[in-house]
């Protein structure tokens, strides 16, 4: 019985692994893991947190492993829910050891198919690894039920790599503190002074690090842990959430009611859940006040275990979100086991000789019951699974990794022959910050590689050949997305050759194009040249331009200017380009800032075609109007200046033809 739900665990976490999500903090954590694996870098601090403050690096070693067995993302996926399948193991020889088989093998049932913990069990970000919660906690029962006083070491070691994992393992502090203070004549002087010593060392690269950087990590924490906290019932109502799979249908986003709608209306058991959590809590009271001696200590852990974690939440000084609970896994099964474990115990049914050795009543519903919620909640899973693979790009859960993976394959396939730069145009450029660049920055680790914004940017380096990546867009050539005009013009130069397609389910698809050709003449067909090219001091020069003659008031004016990396700027300096369109006083009617192409991304010799729409409200007066064009410095703001032959400041701005008419 114990290995089918230790199967079971194993399949609901490792199974169907191209179907985890992989958004930007999966794809960051897989990029800086890769980085360990095969660049060499061992940094001393992790990825940020929402707070601003970094993670302790231990997440990224951990999937450095399996990523230098197979570079491949499915690897993390794997690997991660191997070690969160393994948790469901541990879960039971904890339940075993302190309140005997049933109540192990109860608690390890009910983790292993919860919805919630599956889910963020298949997650390579997941804050905290419960393998490592029990670890952490099977060593501090040790010493303190069984009196094993240097298993102390091993709760202090189990400390650091929960906050090596993430700060979400803060928590684990007050719960070690709290229990060696209640159980202080168990602790010992020498395991306590050794494992102090070595939380200290485990946590000293990050203090160290932190140190010599002005102490960046540690203001952030206190800034957020002193700003203005209000009480908040979300950490009592998400513990309590994270037990089921109520409000698991948000993962599906918009189309939560078609999420449903294939499932039969069994959400109610979530009550029955939580009312036996509930019930539970009071029970484990109940027992350490009247129950047996045996009982009590480990139940006060478990009791300290459920509780610190909440009220550390109770009052936020930002949103609580349900992941942060997964600290608690799987202590809500344990106590849940205990109570139906000690009702099977003391509830006096009959015995059912038919069913070989005598099983007794209570313990036929019990089983009956469990597998009733075991295969509602595996429903729950499965249609989960199934859907975002029908409906990728609904929000919530996120792309699943089966579709980006694909791109990135059929991309590296056209690209690895003559090892052709890959330009990936999506929205946004920066992997830190924007989810397409993230995802393919770990996606096309150790092949050539830039990202544009395909909103505004069509870059053509000074390669005879270049593999695009765009998307996602949609599938249906007539609809227009944010990405339409550029893909357009991708679309129509003359050495670009349509690729493979990988389309999601939902009506959006991932595009390759591939260009071959002896020049660019094809990318400035169409634009108007400058009679002369305008170079800049920061070493760009414009080439031509795109401006209707008339447009209609209220409408939008479409503007595309061509320019040329003719040298690279000094590293660390950024540029934004903007169009003006102002009218015959010079007062400025519309105008279009930004980077579509970021100066970090800039190869000498690129050749970028940049689009600039400019919305003209509907109260702008009919008229003639023109066009003006430049470049400066960020975030100083300081226009670029244009210069002559000589290098010498000509103006700051160029004009984009003669007029419009308005």
């Amino acid at each position: 019985m114990l290995w089918g739900i230790v199967a079971l665990a194993l399949l609901l976490r490792m199974g169907w692994p191209t179907l985890a999500a992989f958004k930007r903090d999966e794809s960051t954590i897989v990029r800086q893991a890769l980085s360990i694996a095969y660049e060499g870098n061992l940094p001393a601090a992790g990825v940020d947190t929402s707070m601003g403050a970094a993670n302790l690096p231990l997440t990224l070693y951990l999937m450095a492993i399996p990523l230098r067995l197979w570079r491949d993302p499915v690897a993390a996926v794997l690997f991660t829910g191997l070690l969160n399948g393994l948790a469901v193991l541990a879960c039971y020889g904890l339940g075993r050891v302190y309140f005997g088989p049933v109540v192990g093998l109860v608690s390890a049932f009910l983790f292993a198919v919860s919805p919630w913990a599956v889910v963020y069990g298949r997650q390579i970000w997941a804050q905290n690894l419960p393998l490592i919660n029990v670890g952490f906690f099977a060593a501090l029962f040790a010493a303190l039920v069984q009196g094993k006083r240097w298993a102390l070491v091993g709760a202090f070691a189990g400390l650091a790599a929960l906050l090596g994992l993430h700060m979400g393992g803060l928590a684990f502090i007050p719960i070690l503190g709290l229990s060696l203070l209640l159980y202080r004549k168990q602790v010992a002087l020498r395991p306590l002074l050794v494992g102090s010593l070595v939380f200290t060392l485990a946590m000293s690269p990050y203090v160290i690090h932190d140190a010599l950087h002005e102490w960046r990590s540690l203001r952030a924490f206190l800034t957020y842990a002193g700003e203005e906290a209000q009480f908040s019932w979300d950490a009592l109502r998400y513990a309590f959430i994270n037990t089921g799979s109520y409000g698991i249908h948000g993962m599906a986003g918009a189309l939560w009611p078609d999420y449903m709608a294939g499932l039969p209306n069994l959400w109610w058991l979530n009550g029955v859940i939580i009312a036996l959590l509930t019930a539970a809590i009071l029970y484990s009271l109940i027992q350490i006040v009247r129950g047996p001696s045996e009982r009590r200590r480990p139940l006060v852990l478990l009791l300290i275990w459920f509780i610190v974690p909440i009220a550390m939440q109770s009052r936020p000084t930002a949103p609580v979100y349900p992941f942060y609970f997964n600290v608690l896994y799987p202590v809500q099964f344990l106590l849940i086991a205990v109570l139906l474990g000690d009702i099977l115990t003391r509830w006096q049914t009959p015995r059912l000789s038919w069913l070989g050795r005598g099983t007794s009543l209570a313990t036929l519903l019990l089983v009956g019951g469990l597998l009733a919620w075991g295969i509602w909640q595996g429903a729950v899973i499965g249609r989960l699974l199934y859907f975002m693979d029908q409906h990728p790009s609904t929000g919530g859960y996120g792309i699943p990794l089966k579709y980006t993976r694909s791109a990135a394959q059929q991309a590296l396939r056209l690209a690895e022959p003559s090892v052709a730069e890959i330009i990936v145009l999506g929205s946004g450029t920066d992997p830190a910050m924007h989810e397409t660049p993230a995802t393919f920055e770990a996606l096309l680790f150790d092949h050539p590689h830039r990202f544009a914004d395909g909103r505004w940017s069509l870059p053509v380096p000074d390669r005879s050949k270049v593999i695009y990546l765009v998307g996602p867009v949609p599938d249906d050539t007539e609809t227009s997305s944010e990405l339409t005009p550029v893909l357009r013009r991708l679309e129509g130069l003359a050495h670009v050759q349509p690729g493979p397609v990988v389309i999601l389910p939902d009506g959006l698809s991932y595009r390759i194009f591939y260009r071959s050709g002896p020049d660019r003449q094809d990318v400035i067909a169409g634009l108007t040249p400058f009679p002369e090219a305008v170079p800049f001091a920061n070493g760009t020069v414009f080439l031509g331009y795109h401006v209707p003659e008339a447009v209609q008031v209220g409408e939008k004016l479409d503007v595309w200017v061509a320019w040329w990396v003719r040298t690279l700027p000094p590293s660390g300096t950024r540029y934004h380009f903007f169009t003006h369109l102002v009218d015959g006083e010079e007062k400025l009617l519309s105008q279009q800032d930004g980077t579509g192409f970021p100066t970090s991304q800039w190869q000498a010799g690129d050749l970028v075609v940049e689009y600039f729409p400019l919305i003209l409200a509907s109260d702008i007066a009919a008229g003639r109007a023109q066009i003006w064009a430049g470049q400066y410095t960020y975030p100083a703001v300081v226009n670029v200046p244009v210069i002559d032959k000589a290098g010498n400041p000509v103006t700051d701005r160029v004009r984009l033809g003669e007029s419009v008419e308005i």
